[in-house]
């Protein structure tokens, strides 16, 4: 598990109670951190309907009659089953991969995708509930809460187009600045980033840095998403596997480049759990225009996975409610890089479930310095 941490200081307490006298109370804790969770622990969290998260902080309060916990003041470290009442629709997309939402709400900086934006601007008028006497049903709606430390980028908003291209710095600037006027109308005591005009240089570096890898994606979604509306067969995979890799170099496209591995995955995937091909939505006539929605999707990985590399004393954390998004969020793996184009990103093996014999056949294919082998294939099937 990732040795990061993400804080929050909301409403952190846990009900205990004397097994001598019957009393009971709460124990709360302050500058509580959560280690972030994976795929693995998301997929047994949807089996189980609850989660065990490794939580660290402090103790701020307890009933004095309490001898489990630490003196007040001292630090603890637990493991927090979550199972909350409320929804969590919005997924917290992290460095090592997810947290609940409420553990971006304290002095980390939120990627707010165009949906969340909306969500926000549904939910609350000048810091208040929207409409004023609708109750709590989602942790998002803590935002209004006015402990709320997190800083809401509009980055992901201002670069959303419709013209199947990131968009120019003027229709950048438009953007952000409607987002802008959204969530300060929604939540005026919520920071928001970019403030000022210089800071939007960075925007439009970053968007020009990613232009010819996004162009690269949507010309090879194009090509290939018709090519894995159905599943092959599992004797059939390697060839398709041939054919998409070669159309991918006769593109000059890398094999490294993540629509690359989306549709490699959706190709992998099973009926059951396959959130790369529902990411990409394949169809016969897929168009440039349902290449750029996907690709937007998977540029919002690599968008994020960069200012969390470029500055992860900030806790980026990309927020969306997109589960097949977070999905395949929560099976990669980043190699630190210092540029789009040197993107190096791995697959766990539930995006990848591929037998020993295909992974060999895969490592000439792609390379074998991009294969590890390390971890036990599937069983293979029975039939």
């Amino acid at each position: 598990m990732h040795k990061d941490y993400y804080p929050t200081d909301l409403f952190f307490k846990l009900p205990i109670k004397c097994e001598k006298t019957g009393s009971t109370g709460h124990v709360q804790f302050k500058e509580v951190q959560a280690q972030p969770l994976n795929l693995d622990d998301w997929l047994q969290y949807v089996d189980s309907k609850d989660i065990t998260l490794r939580i660290y902080g402090k103790i701020a309060s307890k009933p004095s009659w309490d001898d489990k916990f630490p003196p007040v003041g001292n630090s603890f470290m637990a493991n927090f089953t979550v199972s909350p009442t409320l929804s969590n629709s919005c997924l917290a997309l992290v460095t090592g991969g997810w947290v609940p939402l409420i553990h971006t709400f304290s002095e980390s900086h939120i990627i707010a995708d165009r949906n969340i934006v909306s969500e926000i601007n549904a939910r609350f008028k000048n810091g208040n509930h929207h409409p004023a006497n609708r109750a709590d049903d989602d942790f998002i709606d803590y935002l209004i809460d006015d402990k709320c430390s997190c800083t809401i980028h509009t980055i992901s908003y201002a670069l959303e187009s419709n013209e199947r291209r990131l968009p120019t710095s003027e229709k950048i600037k438009e953007q952000h600045d409607a987002a802008y006027r959204s969530i300060s109308n929604a939540l005026p005591h919520i920071k928001i980033w970019p403030k000022a005009d210089a800071d939007l240089n960075y925007i439009y570096e970053l968007a020009d840095s990613f232009r010819a890898y996004f162009n690269d994606g949507v010309r090879l979604l194009t090509k290939l998403a018709p090519l894995v509306i159905n599943l092959p067969a599992r004797g059939k995979r390697v060839k398709l596997w041939k054919a998409m890799a070669e159309i991918a170099k006769n593109e000059g496209i890398s094999l490294s480049h993540i629509a690359f591995l989306a549709i490699l995955s959706a190709s992998a995937g099973t009926q059951k759990f396959n959130p790369a091909q529902k990411l990409l939505k394949p169809k016969p006539n897929y168009s440039e225009q349902d290449a750029y929605n996907s690709m937007y999707d998977l540029f919002l990985i690599g968008l994020a996975n960069t200012m969390q590399t470029q500055a992860p004393e900030k806790k980026v954390a990309l927020v969306t409610r997109d589960k097949n998004l977070a999905l395949f969020w929560m099976g990669l793996t980043f190699a630190e890089t210092p540029s789009s184009s040197q993107l190096m990103i791995g697959l766990h093996k539930h995006l990848l479930p591929v037998s020993e014999e295909e992974l060999d056949q895969l490592s000439q294919i792609l390379g074998s310095n991009r294969i590890n082998a390390s971890w036990t294939p599937p069983a293979k099937p029975m039939y």
